[in-house]
C-alpha cells in the first residue's frame, strides 16, 4: 500500500477511535454540572494540547502560516457554526445517555450525502439508500424499551423526545454543514493551525457566556473537581478532529464521516460499562448503524 493510502486510512482509524472514546468522557465532564462551563472546559483544554504541536511545526517550518489568508475565513466560518453545535452537543450529553445519543450522531451522513449531491460530489445509488435504511432501522431498535406499543417503536420521531436527543441531532447536523466548509480548506491548510482557529469561537463564546451571567467561577471549579477526565477527553476529542482534517485530503467527507460511526460500538460499550446504561436493542441500532457505514463506503 502506497505511503499516502496508508496515511489516509490511519487516520481514518485514528479518528474513529478518538470519537469512541471522546463521546463517555463528555459525559463523565459534564454530568450534573453546567454544560456551557463543561463545553468551555472541554475545547478550552483541547485547544492548549494542540499549542505545542503548532510551535513545534512553526519552529520547523518558518512558512507553516504563510497561506492563512487562503483559508482562516473557511476556518472561522465553519467555527461559528460548530460552537454553536459543540455547546449543543455537550449539553445533550450532559443529560442523555451515552448508548442512545452516540448512534443518532450518524444521521449527519444522511445531510452529508444530500449536501454532497448538491455539490454535485456524489451520486446516489443502492448500496448509499441500503446503508441509510440501515441507520433509519437502528434508530428504530432506539425505540426499543419497556412500556412502549409497536406504533411508539417503530416511529422514528419517538427517539426525539428521549433526553439530549434534540441535542444530538442538531449537532449532526451541525457537524455536516461544518464538514463542507473544511473541505474547502482541507487541501491548503495545516491542520493542526486550522484546528486550533476553528475550535477558538466555541471557547471565547463560552467564556463570554459564562462571564455575562457572573459564572466565570465554574469554568476553575470544574476544571478542579475533573481535571483528567478533561484532559484525555479532550485529547481524545480533539485529535480525532485533527486526524479528520487529514483524512479530507484522502476521502470525501461523505466517506470520511460514515466509516468513522464505527465508533459507535465503543461508545455504546463505555457507555454501558460506565455509567450502567441499560442496553436492551441498543447494540443493534449500533451494529445497523456501522453496516450503514460499510454500505456507503462501498458505495
Amino acid at each position: 500500500m502506497p505511503f499516502a493510502a496508508l496515511t489516509g486510512y490511519l487516520a481514518l482509524l485514528g479518528r474513529t477511535v478518538g470519537l469512541g472514546l471522546e463521546r463517555p468522557f463528555v459525559k463523565a465532564l459534564s454530568r450534573n454540572r453546567d454544560s456551557i462551563a463543561a463545553t468551555t472546559v472541554y475545547f478550552g483544554i483541547g485547544e492548549l494540547l494542540l499549542v505545542p504541536l503548532i510551535l513545534w511545526q512553526w519552529a520547523h517550518d518558518p512558512a507553516y502560516a504563510a497561506g492563512i489568508g487562503g483559508w482562516i475565513g473557511w476556518a472561522l466560518l465553519s467555527g461559528l457554526i460548530y460552537a454553536v453545535s459543540f455547546h449543543v452537543y455537550v449539553y445533550g450529553m450532559s443529560v442523555g445517555e451515552v448508548s442512545l445519543l452516540a448512534p443518532l450522531y450518524a444521521t449527519m451522513f444522511l445531510w452529508l450525502y444530500l449536501m454532497d449531491i448538491l455539490w454535485g460530489e456524489a451520486v446516489f445509488g443502492w448500496l448509499q439508500l441500503a446503508g441509510i435504511l440501515a441507520v433509519m432501522t437502528g434508530v428504530v431498535f432506539l425505540n426499543i424499551a419497556p412500556g412502549r406499543n409497536l406504533a411508539q417503536v417503530l416511529n422514528p420521531l419517538t427517539v426525539i423526545r428521549q433526553p439530549g436527543a434534540w441535542g444530538m441531532l442538531v449537532y449532526a447536523f451541525g457537524l455536516a454543514l461544518g464538514r463542507m466548509v473544511d473541505k474547502q480548506a482541507a487541501d491548503i491548510a495545516p491542520p493542526v493551525l486550522y484546528a486550533f482557529i476553528d475550535n477558538a469561537p466555541c471557547v471565547l463564546g463560552g467564556i463570554l457566556l459564562l462571564a455575562l451571567r457572573g459564572r466565570a467561577g465554574r469554568l476553575i471549579a470544574l476544571g478542579r473537581e475533573r481535571f483528567w477526565i478533561a484532559v484525555v477527553g479532550s485529547f481524545a476529542g480533539m485529535y480525532a478532529y485533527v486526524l479528520m482534517l487529514v483524512a479530507l485530503d484522502y476521502f470525501n467527507p461523505s466517506v470520511v464521516e460514515p466509516v468513522t460511526q464505527l465508533s459507535v460500538l465503543l461508545a455504546v460499550g463505555l457507555g454501558a460499562w460506565w455509567f450502567k446504561e441499560p442496553l436492551r436493542a441498543r447494540w443493534v441500532a449500533a451494529l445497523l448503524v456501522a453496516v450503514g457505514a460499510v454500505l456507503l463506503l462501498l458505495g
